[in-house]
């Protein structure tokens, strides 16, 4: 058996991969499935018991970013039209067609965790779960294994390329790589929050729920809530027999584990205080539940790898197209304030209505943009270049969903799941066809990696 050098001990290699995969969410799980359809040996590690990242661990729906902005013209296929048809097979969500008719593709996350599981098993995937990744094994700016810890111990895990789907780009930093972190006037990203789904919520006539609604208000003025906003009664999932609301906020950093351990606290109680606010109030709800809180809280933002290109708040605003184009992303500059502010704040805009009372304000508005100017051309899009997967420092490191390089603004668009999962599919790709013909990533024919991804129904 190979082994690994640590002081003290030796560190057994329990498997060996071509394309080892990090993070099973929604740009890990569908880049080793690309991955392993295209015939690399692939091993996927997840620190939970089952896939989706935020789609399940955060409960966060709908899956945004299918479409072009502001049309239904679809921009993402591939794993992810097929992801949504075998959801629909099971009344885990709405056929692709009707998807298409909405804003983002509604889902059942319980059903998704089973599609995933499904889809793995059929790819040949290796899985697995209750996994966490504790260091990263480099040498000659290449990364030999990554060091897991789970029940069986402390163990490596070999490979040839390795995909960051961490989400906080984990396996670059751990690797010595050189990453960002949230915008670059203070390091600051996005704020962090929490959906949750109630139960036992009756209908109430449209007039009755702005009654409802402003009572919530009323309490956010005074500080009771700090939610950005009031819409408890979201129907965010393909299943209506509960609500599913994206309300809370928290400031904090998700790669720090005390601003982790903070955050899920804090959002649980303002849920919470919520639902004894509805009851004591508002008599048609007295028998309102908690039926689900997230497993964990969502970050929206937070490392970055540097890469020989970084996506700009210009390239989503202008509709960027590149050469080396892999995905495409329509999700508008959407930055949830990283001070933390709630309602009536919501987006970081010149028009922020804290105005002088923000010191980012007060440093940045001549350079801030206006609501106006946070959305692609309309009915258009913006490509992800390959070049943004790359890692300028490790040669066999490729980033996937929100570790992609990007600056602030840019990760601010291409966050969303729908521009994940494209992303994802295009890193596991690459990956397999890099070890396929013995070359590095940084040699590997992009426009062969085009032509597979057109062939597999993507749209690049």
């Amino acid at each position: 058996m190979r082994t690994l050098h640590e002081p003290a001990r030796e560190i057994p290699i329990v498997t060996e991969a071509d394309v080892v995969v990090c993070g099973g969410g929604p740009g890990g799980v569908s880049a080793a499935i690309a991955a392993a359809r295209h015939g690399a040996k692939t091993l996927l590690i997840e620190r939970h018991g089952y896939l989706g990242g935020l789609a399940t661990a955060g409960l966060v729906a709908p899956v945004l970013g299918h479409t072009a902005s502001e049309s239904h013209i679809p921009i993402v296929e591939g794993l992810l039209r097929e992801i949504t048809e075998r959801l629909n097979a099971i009344d885990g969500a709405p056929s692709w067609e009707d998807s298409l008719l909405e804003w983002g593709i509604r889902f059942d996350a319980e059903a998704l965790k089973y599609v995933l599981d499904q889809m793995c098993a059929e790819a040949g995937v290796q899985v697995l779960f209750h996994t966490q990744i504790a260091d990263v094994f480099t040498a000659d700016d290449r990364i030999e294994a990554v060091i897991i810890e789970n029940k069986s111990g402390r163990q490596a895990v070999a490979g040839r390329i390795f995909v960051d789907g961490t989400g906080d780009a984990d396996i670059a930093f751990r690797a010595g790589a050189p990453t960002t972190h949230g915008r670059e006037w203070d390091g600051r990203g996005e704020s962090m929050g929490s959906f949750f789904h109630l139960g036992g919520v009756p209908e109430v006539s449209a007039e009755r729920m702005r009654e409802i609604t402003e009572l919530i208000e009323h309490e956010m003025e005074d500080g009771r809530f700090a939610f950005y906003n009031s819409g408890f009664m979201g129907k965010n999932t393909h299943h209506r027999d509960h609500t599913s609301a994206n309300m809370t906020r928290f400031a904090g950093d998700s790669a720090r584990n005390a601003d982790l351990t903070r955050g899920e606290a804090y959002v649980r109680e303002q849920v919470w205080e919520l639902v004894r606010l509805l009851r004591a109030h508002v008599p048609e709800m007295a028998d309102i539940y908690v039926q689900q809180t997230s497993p964990q809280i969502g970050p929206r933002e937070s490392r970055q790898i540097v890469g020989p290109y970084a996506l700009t708040g210009d390239d989503i605003h202008q509709g960027a197209r590149f050469d080396d184009a892999i995905a495409r992303g329509s999700w508008w500059i959407d930055i949830h304030c990283p001070l933390g502010h709630t309602y009536p704040v919501h987006l970081c805009t010149v028009e922020c209505p804290r105005g002088v009372n923000c010191p980012y304000w007060v440093a940045e508005h001549d350079h801030m943009r206006s609501k106006a100017e946070l959305y692609p051309p309309k009915g258009g899009w913006y490509d992800i270049p390959y070049r943004a997967l790359l890692s300028i420092r490790i040669a066999n490191l490729l980033a996937s969903g929100r570790c992609i390089s990007a600056t602030h603004e840019g990760m601010a668009g291409a966050r969303v799941m729908g521009t994940c999962i494209a992303i994802g599919q295009a890193a596991g790709t690459a990956a397999a066809l890099a070890v396929a013909a013995d070359v590095s990533l940084q040699e590997l024919d992009v426009q062969q990696l085009r032509r597979v991804l057109r062939e597999d129904g993507q749209y690049v």
